[in-house]
């Protein structure tokens, strides 16, 4: 530990009030790590010491780093962590900091500027007072990492905010904005970012000549009769387990675990409810979910390593962005922009599609408003940043372009030689394209360089990943404008190759592929989905083919049989439901029937026409598809699609929903054995024919005992 904590600067100005400021060296964040914690601790020391000399008369801690107060612990330390004893250890340190923190004789006041997340929530609710900007999101994340909060989280939020709002934020560990803390108490106080600091000072010293009441908060009678007695406790309690049981399922312990700390704790001393609380960490830590979720949250931080760390570090801000092509894709991809306070032109050459992507984009800012991921009152300002067009006006200022016109090769190139007279020489052209290659697209551009992939998943709006495609002359510059890109969009980029289908895709194919096939052996729809939905996918591939489209299906699946031969040889199945005048969810006729939008039962047409006789075992249903996808992915693992097995777990838990508690495809596979799973693709390939023959990657891992996640 160094002699001196410089992670944490302390300041007593004129008015004797303390200014903590937190500004960890080398990193775009605060992190709660042990050194950082160490620091804390030291200051801590020192203010006690000078309290007791009569200054200072109250303490404001905040952040040096613009946009961001804390943003968490430091989990890669706590994965490094794999004694029980070590990680109790660890959590009561955390603890008894924050409590010396809150035992300071003076007020103390946390400055929430911009992202607060897990432990800085923790840290700021072991002070007084919260003030927050408009920025400013706080939240308590861990449940996402298959911990509970352990420095306080599970103790002082319920106590603060009560039972059912505490129980909202841990259990889902969203966020919630500084006007919705501030309506339920979890902030004193807002104000704009730029006058933050002269409004502490102010408050800081109204706070020390008691001339701040603190507002309490009123209780409803149902919030009374519920918090406040046992009985309502009880149904409390028994209704937040009944709905996490209902939206995770039991694959995901940490939620129940959160939920058995807070009733058992929260009419105990802070003290023995810390206790508690700890315990449960260490209950939760030791668990394989807590291990899969926080390897892949640690592979999503580690995502940017595929590209060079200069070009990252060079890679300007993107201030302006293109769309071309309005529908329901790029509407949502202007929405996103837009959400993200970045400008936007929206083109097409159709005035009632452009009318439709625009109205699109509108209602998704709107539901986000409705939603608290913004306040309300800002969706028409966001939604001003989007300008829709028929002509190339406004586009010599673009930094990106995001092309997301029909899946077909020669109107891209159309688009691409069209748009590039229009744009600035730094401005890359980004193709949302999900199968077609990019390096074929970037021949027809005068600087092919600046040509890159940017596949956004559907909805835009929800789906973490962004696949970055390099292509065979795309720029490192090039492709680091696109990883900073969408990782200020809030999503998660992964370089990929340019090969058919891309990763996601690729893989996504033959699991999809051979649900055709076990419907044609008389499976039923339903039985395929109550199968891998059971295995944790958030649905099935039926439903999912419905979502995708059987048109975009049968192209993919052609364009995935024109790559792979006989490996991916389609199913005759979709291509005889797109004949019947079929195309899914988009008109209201797939393999489950469709009223007003909402999804019903297996369509009655669709189970005659297949003729489902319930012949096939629901571990044949899984083996079949799960094996394929595990194939695939050794095959893609291969031809170097990406560069190590982390990063295929990282896409398809991202990218299709793939069980996340399972830790991704090949984490799973390791559970199961490459040996194993090569001898049923064996079996399977003598009664189903070449579509199962076994990788050369699987074959050598069964061969030498290896882990699928050690490539």
């Amino acid at each position: 530990m160094p002699d001196s904590p410089n992670h944490i600067a302390l300041d007593i100005d004129s008015d004797k009030v303390a200014w903590l400021t937190l500004d960890q060296p080398d990193s775009r964040a605060n992190l709660l790590g042990a050194a950082t914690m160490g620091f804390l601790d030291q200051r801590i020391s020192e203010l006690e010491s000078r309290i007791a000399t009569g200054q200072p008369v109250a303490v404001v801690v905040r952040s040096g780093k613009p946009g961001t107060f804390i943003a968490g612990a430091d989990v890669r330390e706590f994965a490094e962590v794999t004694d029980p004893a070590e990680a109790r250890a660890k959590s009561a340190e955390g603890q008894r900091i924050l409590q010396r923190l809150s035992r300071l004789t003076v007020p103390t006041i946390a400055a929430i500027d911009g992202t607060c997340m897990g432990g800085g929530t923790e840290l700021a609710l072991a002070c007084d007072w919260r003030v927050a900007t408009e920025r400013a999101r706080i939240g308590l994340p861990e449940v996402k990492l298959g911990i509970i909060p352990a420095w306080g989280g599970c103790v002082r939020l319920p106590r603060l905010i009560g039972i059912q709002r505490a129980l909202k934020m841990i259990l889902t560990g969203s966020a919630v904005s500084a006007d919705r803390a501030l309506r339920w108490g979890l902030v004193d106080r807002t104000t704009t970012s730029d006058g933050l600091e002269s409004m502490l000072r102010t408050f800081a010293i109204d706070v020390v000549r008691k001339q701040v009441v603190r507002k309490s908060r009123p209780k409803s009678v149902r919030e009374r009769l519920l918090e406040g007695t046992g009985v309502g406790r009880s149904l409390l309690f028994s209704g937040a387990r009944k709905q996490t049981r209902k939206t995770g399922g039991e694959h995901y312990p940490a939620p129940f675990e959160a939920i058995d700390v807070i009733e058992r704790s929260i009419d105990m001393s802070i003290a023995d409810a810390l206790a508690v609380e700890n315990e449960g960490l260490v209950r939760m830590a030791e668990t394989d979910v807590a291990h899969n979720l926080i390897r892949l949250f640690l592979l999503g931080q580690d995502a940017k390593g595929a590209l060079p760390a200069e070009a990252l570090a060079d890679a300007p801000t993107t201030g302006k962005v293109a769309v071309l092509g309005a529908g329901i894709m790029g509407g949502g991809i202007a929405e996103l922009v837009a959400a993200n306070d970045v400008p936007v032109t929206l083109k097409d050459v159709d005035q009632d599609a452009l009318d439709t992507g625009l109205r699109h984009a509108s209602d998704l800012l709107r539901k986000a408003g409705d939603r608290g991921i913004f306040p309300a009152e800002e969706v028409g300002l966001k939604f001003a940043l989007i300008h829709g067009t028929l002509e190339y006006e406004r586009f010599d200022d673009v930094d990106l372009v995001i092309e997301a016109v029909v899946e077909r090769m020669p109107v891209k190139q159309q688009v691409l030689r069209e748009s590039e007279g229009h744009l600035p020489r730094h401005a890359v052209f980004a193709t949302n394209t999900s199968s077609l290659s990019v390096s074929e697209l970037a021949k027809t551009a005068k600087r092919p360089a600046q040509v890159v992939g940017l596949h956004f998943f559907n909805p835009v709006h929800r789906m973490p990943l962004v696949e970055v495609v390099k292509g065979e002359q795309s720029s490192d510059e090039a492709l680091a404008r696109a990883f900073v890109f969408a990782d200020d969009m809030g999503k998660t980029p992964v370089l990929v190759a340019d090969r058919p289908g891309f990763l996601v895709n690729r893989l996504l194919g033959p699991y999809l592929n051979e649900a055709g096939y076990l419907l044609e052996q008389g499976a039923g729809v339903a039985e395929i989905d109550r199968v891998l939905t059971g295995f944790g996918m958030p649905m099935g591939p039926c439903r999912l083919l419905d979502e995708v489209g059987f048109d975009v299906a049968r192209h993919v699946a052609r364009e995935m049989e024109r790559a792979f031969g006989e490996r991916m040889k389609p199913s005759p199945v979709v291509e005889l439901l797109t004949e019947e005048g079929r195309l899914g969810r988009k008109n209201g006729r797939g393999f489950y029937s469709y009223t007003k939008g909402k999804q019903g039962g297996v369509d009655r047409e669709v189970a005659r026409i297949l003729d489902a006789r319930g012949e096939v075992a629901d571990d044949e249903i899984r083996d079949r598809c799960l094996f394929l996808l595990v194939n695939e992915a050794c095959h893609a693992l291969a031809e170097e699609i990406v560069p190590d097995a982390g990063t295929v777990d990282l896409a398809m838990v991202l990218g299709t929903g793939f069980p996340p508690f399972r830790g991704g495809v090949f984490q799973w596979a390791d559970t199961v054995g490459a040996g194993h799973i090569r001898d049923r693709l064996r079996e399977l390939e003598n009664t189903h024919g070449p579509r199962f023959t076994p990788a050369p990657r699987l074959d050598d891992l069964a061969d030498s005992g290896g882990a699928f996640t050690a490539a």
